[in-house]
C-alpha cells in the first residue's frame, strides 16, 4: 500500500532541524559536519542511537516491529530531494532498536515504472521501456556522486553483498564512523546504503543464527488462541509499496524471518521482476534457495492440498509458508471486513456465519491477471479457516480465508524456508 510519504513542508523543517542539530552535536565537534541537506546521518554514534526516534526524526512510518528487528519505510511523493535526486523510498531497518542500515532506493524498475504508468493513463506494457528507466537510474546515480563527493572528497569502491548476481560495487565515503555506499545496477536500481562502518568493511555480511537458536525461536513465536487459532507471530513485514513486487517483497519476509538478511530489490534483480512488477514465482524461489543456503537454511516445497494436518505441521514448528494464489477482488475486501466481526464472535457462531462464503467459493473463478504470493501464518481447525499475511502494510499483517476459498484460489505452489 502507498505510504503517505514526506511532504514538502515536512522536509523543509527537517532539512533545517539537521542543519541545526548537526552544527552543535558533539559527535560532529573534531570537524564541521557536511550539509547533504537531509537527516543523512545518525543523530549521535550507531551503538547509541534508538532507531524509533531517528524514524521520528525522519517521518518515516513503522513498518514492521518484532521481538528481534524493526523497521521503518515511507514511499515518497515526487516533491522530496534528497542530494538533487527524488527518493522513491526510504527505510530504516533496526535490531532491538539500534539502527542498522538506512536505505533510500532512487529511480528503479519497479517504483519509476508504477509512476510512470498511474500518471499516463493511456499507457500500457509497450511503453514500459527499459531505456527510459536505465536512463532515469543513470542520471539519478551520476546527480548523487557528485553531489555526495563534493561533500566528502572522492570515493572509493568495494564488494558488497552476496556472491554472483547479488554482489554489487558500490561507490563508498565514510565520515565518522558511517559509511555512505552508492549502488548502481543498469536498467534495476540505484540506491544509497548509509550504514556503520564497521558493518561495511564486512561487505553487508551478518553473523549466521544457529539452527538450535532459529528452531526455539521460531516455535516460541507460535500462538495458540482460546478459540482455536494457531498462528505465528513476529515475522517482519516488508511493504512492495505501488508497484507489483508481492513474489520479492513475501520471500524477503520469509527469509528475513528465518535469519537471512534479504532486501525487497536485490530480490526483484535475481528473480527477474519484470519493469513495474511480475515474476515467475520457480525464478524468485531459485534465487531465494541461494540466499538461504548460503546461512545454512533450504527451501522445501509442501503439498498444495491444503490439508490441515500438514499445514499444522509447519505452523506448530512456528515455520510460515509463502502461497501463491489468484486475488478475488471481492473476497479480498471481505477478507478485512471479517477481522472485526471475527474476533467478538465464538467459534460456533462464526461458522455459521461463514457457512454461505463457503458455498460461495464453489463458483468462484481463478483470474490469471490477478496472480499474487503471500503467506500463510496460520490455522483453525474449528472454523476451518487459514490464516494469510501480504506485503501490502502493517494492516494485512493477519487476515483469515476459509480453506474453501483458499482452495478454490490457490495456484498451487507453497513453500518453506526451515533450518
Amino acid at each position: 500500500m502507498l505510504k503517505c510519504g514526506l511532504s514538502p513542508a515536512t522536509f523543509a523543517r527537517l532539512t533545517f532541524a539537521f542543519i541545526l542539530f548537526s552544527s552543535s552535536s558533539a559527535i560532529f565537534s573534531q570537524s564541521p559536519s557536511p550539509d547533504f541537506g537531509f537527516p543523512l546521518l545518525p543523530p549521535t554514534t550507531w551503538e547509541n542511537t534508538s532507531a524509533k526516534e531517528w524514524a521520528t526524526t525522519l517521518q518515516l512510518p513503522l513498518e514492521s516491529e518484532t521481538k528481534y528487528q524493526s523497521s521503518y519505510r515511507a514511499y515518497c511523493t515526487p516533491q522530496i530531494q534528497v542530494l538533487g535526486a527524488n527518493p522513491k523510498s526510504i527505510a530504516l531497518i533496526a535490531t532491538d532498536d539500534q539502527p542498522d542500515q538506512l536505505t533510500i532506493m532512487f529511480a528503479n524498475k519497479g517504483d519509476s515504472a508504477s509512476t510512470y504508468l498511474r500518471s499516463n493513463a493511456t499507457a500500457n506494457a509497450s511503453l514500459k521501456d527499459i531505456t527510459e528507466i536505465k536512463r532515469l537510474i543513470q542520471a539519478d546515480h551520476d546527480v548523487l556522486s557528485k553531489n555526495i563527493s563534493e561533500r566528502l572528497g572522492k570515493p572509493s569502491t568495494q564488494g558488497f553483498g552476496g556472491s554472483g548476481k547479488a554482489r554489487e560495487f558500490p561507490q563508498r565515503w565514510d565520515y565518522q564512523g558511517t559509511a555512505l555506499l552508492l549502488s548502481e545496477r543498469p536498467g534495476e536500481y540505484c540506491v544509497l546504503r548509509i550504514l556503520p562502518s564497521s558493518s561495511a568493511d564486512q561487505g553487508g555480511k551478518t553473523s549466521r543464527i544457529s539452527d538450535v537458536t532459529l528452531r526455539e525461536r521460531m516455535k516460541s513465536n507460535v500462538i495458540h488462541r482460546a478459540n482455536g487459532d494457531i498462528i505465528i507471530e513476529n515475522i517482519p513485514m516488508v511493504d512492495q509499496g505501488p508497484k507489483g513486487f508481492c513474489v520479492p517483497a513475501t520471500y524477503a519476509r520469509a527469509l528475513l524471518y528465518a535469519g537471512v538478511p534479504a532486501d525487497l530489490y536485490l530480490l526483484a534483480l535475481l528473480g527477474g521482476t519484470g519493469v513495474g512488477g511480475g515474476t515467475l514465482i520457480v525464478d524468485i524461489e531459485n534465487s531465494a534457495r541461494a540466499l538461504a543456503t548460503s546461512y545454512g537454511r533450504s527451501i522445501t516445497g509442501v503439498p498444495p492440498s491444503l490439508d490441515f494436518p500438514k499445514l499444522e505441521s509447519f505452523f506448530a514448528k512456528g515455520i510460515p509458508l509463502t502461497w501463491a494464489m489468484y486475488v478475488d477482488e471481492g473476497i479480498n475486501r471481505d477478507l478485512s471486513l471479517r477481522l472485526k466481526e471475527r474476533a467478538s464472535a465464538d467459534p460456533d457462531a462464526w461458522n455459521k456465519i461463514l457457512e454461505p462464503k463457503r458455498k460461495a467459493a464453489r463458483s468462484l473463478r481463478r483470474n490469471s491477471k490477478n496472480g499474487h504470493v503471500c503467506l500463510l501464518i496460520g490455522c483453525n481447525r474449528k472454523t476451518g479457516e487459514l490464516a494469510t499475511s501480504d506485503s501490502w502494510g502493517p494492516e494485512f499483517t493477519e487476515r483469515w480465508i476459509t480453506v474453501e476459498e483458499a482452495r478454490a484460489l490457490s495456484q498451487g505452489d507453497l513453500g518453506a524456508i526451515v533450518p
